[in-house]
């Protein structure tokens, strides 16, 4: 489940690296060294289906250093709001830090070193081929080392949920009919 990207691509401007089938529950993680800051959004990496933003599809994800700092942006678009997001802190200069963006169902989460962020994405993300950037060709590259990329596709969250309350469903029904054959059996 583990999508194929170089793991330490070199952060140049429109640098494509892959081209993935993406689904809406993934896991991104990489290591992160921020070098300098520019005066302009820093991109570091852009999962897209075409173009910069803000169409269904097109930051799915995609990753910047804020103008002038290492803050990060990240976009997780979706179906309403195509550049839907969290900030972050900066991130330390010249120190690897891990970044994790864990995407599953409505539930996004952002861990940068040991601070975790967390929120609800109001709708569904983005299913299907993407453009793979390090970094894109609308954002002059940020100033940072990157290392141990991965991609993995999650689970569908809807198909667990329903799973697991088919299960209890299914649990809750072989627990009433023994509770009937029990009080059968002290019936007679």
């Amino acid at each position: 489940n583990n999508k194929v990207l170089p793991t330490s691509p070199a952060l140049v401007q429109n640098n494509q690296i892959a081209v993935i089938s993406g689904k809406a529950d993934y896991r991104l993680s990489f290591d992160i060294t921020p070098t300098g800051t520019i005066n302009d959004y820093g991109n570091i990496l852009h999962f897209t289906t075409d173009n910069n933003c803000c169409n269904f599809g097109q930051r799915s994800p995609a990753i910047w250093f804020h103008q002038g700092t290492t803050r990060l942006y990240v976009a997780i678009g979706d179906s309403t709001d195509g550049n839907w997001r969290l900030d972050t802190d900066a991130l330390p200069l010249n120190v690897r830090t891990k970044i994790t963006l864990e995407c599953k169902g409505k539930n996004v989460k952002l861990t940068v070193g040991a601070k975790v962020y967390t929120a609800t994405q109001p709708t569904y993300r983005f299913a299907g081929n993407l453009v793979v950037y390090a970094s894109d060709p609308w954002h002059p590259a940020a100033k940072a080392v990157i290392s141990n990329l991965r991609y993995k596709i999650l689970p569908a969250a809807e198909v667990n949920e329903a799973v697991t309350s088919q299960r209890h469903y299914m649990s809750n029904l072989q627990d009433e009919e023994m509770n009937v054959a029990e009080k059968e059996n002290m019936d007679n």
